[in-house]
């Protein structure tokens, strides 16, 4: 997520009602800050209003007379201006916060996908900004559709103009690719010479745009795009007053056909250019066929945009609409949990969301798909967030104090109450626990159980080589029983610097400068992972290795807590279990099985207690030897112990199909292995 904070230095760009003239670049400086890779970086800026663009865009200072773009934001792209400090990036700069504290801030969420980015301003006359900014996105998303499209073509025409103001034909191949258009460069150059009139192989806007309408639209194959367009322009290039009518009465059964005044008046409106206001105004064919496809064309009745139904019945009586994982802003493996998205949910419409709630390391709940790498946030910010959100879109129910709905609403009830009834109510549907079951042995399934790390065969880091480059990424990977998954790229986080305090509770130096703490116990030959038959399975392991005498011992993941791990070890010829528990300290996680003994590492944390006794009130030991691992995958089909790479790609060069795979010993590490798939009509390799 980009996220911008900008500390305005200058007067407003408005008039004091907030809608007056704005000048076509209205510009004010501003201090800038950005989060890049968790350094921060602050500079001057000039935040400027372009308003044929239809756009925000800040620059900052340069010696030339045309001004260099940092960034810009289009008028369409912004969802909400929200006045107030309620955003999570003014703690990521708690110093530029701590100045602003007596000024007035609002935030502006925009962007084109549900995953919101955030521009955060203060200044003195926020309000002013706030009314300014919130008018020219209502008049940018009503605009008729010709004005939009030439505020596009501004933006298109901007960002390859010359500093001669102009583009030439080696521009437009470039262009039209970006708008999926294919068209022969011969073809192209005819139609370029045809609007280059004065021959100086360079076309200005205006041309620029004639160029466009040209390739874009051929009045001679209108009918390809609408076959009746014959039955409706009686000269093959306008549509008049009365052929309008005609085409909304037999075509639209629209009702505006049946009044000529009112169809007039449409016109105009659509076209909004004062030189064709007249008594009888028309369209030209590339107009009408602009009218087809606009948005003026909708086949939604925009009645309907308010609650218009009888919200008197049964709750059970209604399609209610409903958000899945709502907290995401990506997939549902590895990507980012937001508050932000709760906001632009129920902003949205949304009745119904969904919060996934786990245990935290310091008692307050925390919230994220469950049994995967989506990061977490905590209950309490999304439950604040619901309650300031709930009901801007609707006052019918959501989710607190006396807005939760915690007993019935009239007595002796026999059905659901209605949508009615529970207006400003906030309703909890939740899952219960089967009679006599205890908490710590239910778990909550994942409903696509293919991206739950608790069916992983094998999930951590490994590296994917680039077919074409031969560059190698790190990827996280899952892998079930039936299915690889991978995410697109995996950075990890910068380690903090360890201190004295650390190093007194148990912290040890990592043996690989270039492995990260959360993968040290990848290689080791005590940890298991996830075993299938969990507690039970470590328990037969255990003993069937008890010769090796006490402290005989193994690591596997958790099955009931997720996130964590499990200590099984031999002792006085039993099975032990511990669990390793985790909580986050100073953005990191610390592990450990004693309180007052924290681990960076569960690297560390084994390592400390195969030299030192764990000790307890019922015992002490000392972590002795390993289970050894089972060499399992030798006896499957997949397994090549002695093939070679260039065998492996040959191999899966004749199967041809999506998926195919084969894993082998490594040939450059010892204890390591690599696998070579199928993916993308490609052999991928990846090493672990």
């Amino acid at each position: 997520m980009v996220s911008i904070m900008f500390n305005l230095l200058c007067n407003g760009v408005f008039s004091s009602s907030g809608y007056g003239y704005i000048p076509e670049m209205e510009q004010k400086e501003a201090l800038w800050l950005q989060s890049s890779h968790g350094e921060k970086k602050a500079e001057r800026k000039t935040l400027a209003i372009r308003r044929e663009t239809r756009q925000i865009v800040w620059t900052r200072p340069s010696t030339v007379q045309k001004p260099i773009y940092d960034g810009v934001i289009d008028w369409y792209e912004i969802k909400e201006v929200r006045l107030g400090k309620n955003s999570k990036d003014f703690e990521k700069w708690p110093e530029d916060a701590r100045r602003m504290e007596n000024s007035k801030c609002f935030i502006v969420f925009y962007g084109s996908e549900f995953k919101l980015r955030v521009l955060t301003l203060s200044e003195a006359e926020c309000d002013l900004w706030v009314r300014g900014l919130r008018y020219l996105v209502k008049d940018t998303i009503n605009a008729p559709y010709p004005l939009q499209v030439q505020a596009w073509l501004r933006r298109e025409f901007y960002a390859m103009e010359s500093p001669r103001e102009t583009v030439n034909l080696k521009d437009m191949k470039s262009f039209l690719p970006r708008i999926n258009y294919k068209i022969p460069t011969i073809k192209l150059r005819e139609v370029f010479n045809e609007v280059d009139t004065r021959r100086r192989t360079e076309i200005g806007f205006d041309d620029f745009a004639a160029l466009y309408q040209k390739l874009l639209f051929d009045e001679n194959e209108a009918s390809e795009l609408f076959d009746k367009i014959s039955q409706y322009s009686s000269n093959s290039k306008t549509v008049t007053l009365q052929e309008l009518q005609c085409f909304l009465q037999r075509e639209q059964n629209d009702p505006l056909g049946n009044d000529d005044r009112a169809v007039s008046e449409f016109i105009c409106d659509f076209l909004k250019d004062p030189h064709r206001e007249i008594q009888e105004p028309y369209f030209t064919i590339a107009e009408f066929m602009d009218f087809l496809f606009s948005k003026q064309n909708d086949l939604w009745d925009p009645s309907k945009d308010r609650v218009y139904q009888n919200m008197s019945r049964p709750l059970s009586h209604y399609w209610i609409s409903s958000s899945h994982n709502t907290y995401l802003t990506g997939d549902q493996f590895s990507s980012e949990s937001s508050i932000e998205a709760y906001a632009r949910c129920l902003r949205m419409g949304c009745r119904c969301i969904e919060l996934d709630c786990w245990d935290g390391p310091d008692g307050m709940p925390f919230i994220y798909h469950g049994h995967t790498l989506t990061t977490k946030i905590k209950f309490i910010d999304v439950i604040k967030t619901i309650k300031e959100h709930a009901f801007a879109t609707s006052e019918y129910p959501e989710v607190f104090g006396d807005m939760l709905l915690s007993s019935p609403v009239e007595n002796g009830e026999t059905q659901l109450p209605s949508p009615y009834s529970l207006r400003r109510k906030i309703l909890l549907k939740h899952k219960k626990l089967p009679n006599g079951q205890e908490e710590s042995a239910f778990l909550v399934r994942n409903d696509s159980t293919d991206m739950d790390l608790r069916n992983a065969v094998k999930y951590g880091v490994m590296h994917l080589e680039d077919p074409v480059d031969k560059e190698w990424t790190s990827n996280f990977f899952v892998l079930t029983h039936n299915k690889l998954f991978y995410t697109d790229t995996y950075r990890h986080e910068q380690e903090s610097e360890k201190c004295e305090e650390e190093e007194d509770s148990g912290s040890f130096h990592r043996p690989k400068s270039n492995v990260p703490n959360e993968e040290l116990h990848f290689s080791e030959k005590w940890f298991h992972g996830r075993l299938p038959n969990g507690r039970e399975e470590a328990e037969q392991l255990l003993k069937i290795y008890s010769y090796l005498g006490d402290g005989t011992f193994l690591v596997r993941t958790s099955v009931t807590f997720v996130g964590e791990y499990c200590l099984s070890f031999w002792r006085n010829g039993q099975v032990n279990h511990c669990r390793i528990r985790s909580k986050q300290d100073k953005q990191q996680i610390k592990y450990y099985l004693i309180d007052a003994k924290y681990f960076d590492s569960l690297y560390s944390l084994i390592t400390h207690y195969r030299t030192s006794p764990l000790v307890t009130a019922d015992f002490s030991i000392t972590l002795q030897e390993p289970v050894p691992q089972p060499n399992l995958h030798e006896s499957e089909k997949w397994y090549h112990k002695n093939t070679t790479k260039t065998q492996a790609e040959e191999i899966l060069q004749r199967i041809k199909r999506e998926g195919a795979f084969l894993v082998r010993c490594s040939e450059n590490e010892q204890n390591c292995y690599t696998i070579t798939f199928r993916a993308e009509k490609e052999n991928k390799t990846l090493q672990n």
